[in-house]
């Protein structure tokens, strides 16, 4: 049977129904229109909103059925934005790098890439790609994608190499002072080491940590460049 409305996850900042006008709703559930072919033809402009039960009138589903879409497209979506924060986290700071570099950094992280790959077109490439997905308005605002919106994170990382725990750097000194001397003592007790990173989110923080020693120093030098 052919739909034409495609879900795309749910919005809790749209709290009025396109369809009827109903306001002061939980959520809303995003749809995007689709072609004849059931191709989605549109962009995030003529993505509406419906609530569940408009939705569900226009898709032909149960309303539970809607419900069900909708929180399985959003999880979705936010598995890709967790993805393009982890490449934005580790490429956006050697955009500007040497080629030498960016293929470094490249190769290390895609050990077998496809023959003819440029490292540099692909890291320009990932890097498109996320920040598309971060900024596509689908089911709410834009989502931090650039380097001014990394925050510092203090990272435990244990002698094998692995992340022991994530904590992002309070603004205030003496708790700045506390956390330090807390992942200092943590790492003596794992025999690790104590690195401060910056990315978006915790998960890319530990991404960042385990890089190489290159990655970390470009990610240094963008923060610093960012808040000079």
């Amino acid at each position: 049977m052919h739909y034409w409305w495609k879900i795309k996850g749910i919005s809790d900042d749209r709290t009025q129904c396109d369809c009827c006008g109903l306001s002061g709703l939980k959520r809303t559930v995003a749809l995007m229109p689709l072609d004849a072919d059931g191709n989605e033809n549109g962009t995030a402009e003529d993505v509406v909103h419906y609530g569940t039960s408009c939705a569900a009138k226009a898709l032909s589903w149960r309303q539970g059925k809607v419900t069900s879409a909708a929180l399985t497209a959003q999880h979705r979506r936010n598995e890709l934005d967790h993805y393009a924060r982890r490449i934005i986290s580790i490429y956006a700071p050697i955009e500007s790098a040497p080629a030498a570099v960016q293929a470094r950094i490249f190769l290390q992280r895609n050990r077998y890439p496809r023959p003819g790959v440029s490292p540099t077109k692909e890291v320009a490439k990932l890097l498109a790609e996320a920040r598309a997905q971060l900024s596509a308005p689908l089911t709410g605002p834009a989502r931090p994608a650039r380097i001014e919106d990394f925050q510092r994170f203090t990272v435990v990382v244990s002698r094998s190499g692995s992340v022991d725990g994530v904590q992002r750097v309070p603004d205030e000194e003496d708790k700045r002072q506390e956390q330090a001397t807390a992942a200092q003592r943590r790492a003596a007790q794992i025999s690790g080491s104590v690195l401060v990173v910056a990315a978006l989110d915790v998960v890319s923080a530990g991404d960042v940590a385990i890089a190489d020693e290159v990655t970390r120093e470009w990610n240094e030098k963008a923060w610093q460049a960012a808040h000079a």
